[in-house]
């Protein structure tokens, strides 16, 4: 998840970005093209601009980058194009890497701030002042929901596959949920940043390691398996995932994998829930709040 805010200048102009042409509502036909051609500007902007960056770690500059892409994603406006803006060869030929960008900058402001907790005298305080700390909060709520609704009785033993160096949403399963999490990364140090943090927070009921979700044994034994949207970056990583999961996990077990809807599917790969092999599909959830990440909720039949 990547809930980053927008910097605008005082006029509300994005900065940096072609000015969008204004938009009447007087019943002219070109006006839904034009509403997408400068969409598909901001996105080309944003895109190069990003691309053109050495490094995407935290700072003013890549901030109000990823920013403003995150505000254009989630505006009810530009989401009402979406459809024409995702099919524009421009912008379908840069998804995949702009995906990509999105993931390293994730990444780097997640591990930048689990270093700084860590390093911080009350690192409590200091993981309530992550910007996005509420968002984690209320994404993780909706999740549970999601989940509880499905079954007569919560989850108690998770898997999450791509937690991170910031694991917020392992350790709000365990506090306020009674979760017991094993949290899983590709990353060594990830794994070593998010034991690290649980461990400073005085976190209990979460264990991690490194690993592919292929190498873990015993995988019967978990209730849930939370997939993080960039577990599997590329469609043919996430399809042999869930394929490994079906085979896997003992009959009737959840796997909760995070999405994206609309033009949010600039940042995050779009699961097809009618494309899970091995699985059969619950509920699909798609929030149109400032939540970027859609839900789906599938079972291993049988």
């Amino acid at each position: 998840m990547t809930p980053i805010r927008r910097s605008v200048g005082r006029s509300g102009q994005a900065q940096g970005l072609p000015a969008r042409p204004a938009v009447h509502g007087c019943g002219h036909g070109d006006t839904g093209s034009s509403r997408a051609g400068s969409v598909v500007a901001e996105v080309l902007a944003l895109h190069g601009a990003l691309a053109d960056r050495a490094d995407l770690s935290p700072g003013p500059e890549t901030n109000d980058l990823f920013g403003r892409l995150v505000a254009l994603a989630i505006e009810p406006g530009a989401a009402r194009e979406a459809e024409t803006v995702l099919a524009d060869p421009a912008v379908a030929t840069l998804l995949p890497e702009l995906r990509r960008l999105c993931a390293d900058g994730e990444y780097h402001l997640e591990e930048h701030w689990a270093r700084r907790v860590l390093a911080a005298s009350d690192p409590a305080a200091e993981l309530a002042r992550f910007p996005y700390h509420q968002n984690y909060v209320d994404l993780t709520r909706l999740e549970h929901h999601a989940v509880t609704g499905l079954v007569p009785e919560g989850p108690r033993r998770v898997l999450f596959v791509g937690s991170g160096p910031l694991p917020l949403t392992s350790m709000l399963l365990a506090e306020r949920y009674g979760c017991e999490v094993d949290n899983l990364d590709h990353a060594p140090e990830a794994a070593t940043l998010g034991g690290a943090l649980a461990t400073a927070l005085g976190r209990t009921g979460l264990r991690f390691r490194t690993g592919e979700a292929e190498d873990v044994d015993g995988l019967e034994r978990y209730d849930l398996v939370y997939l993080a949207a960039l577990a599997g970056l590329e469609p043919t990583s996430k399809q042999r995932l869930l394929a490994h999961l079906g085979r896997c996990l003992a009959p009737g077990t959840l796997v909760l994998a995070r999405s994206a809807h609309s033009l949010r599917g600039l940042l995050y790969p779009v699961l097809d829930p009618h494309d899970l092999p091995g699985l059969e599909t619950l509920s699909v959830v798609h929030p149109f709040t400032d939540v970027v990440n859609s839900v789906v909720v599938a079972r291993v039949p049988g």
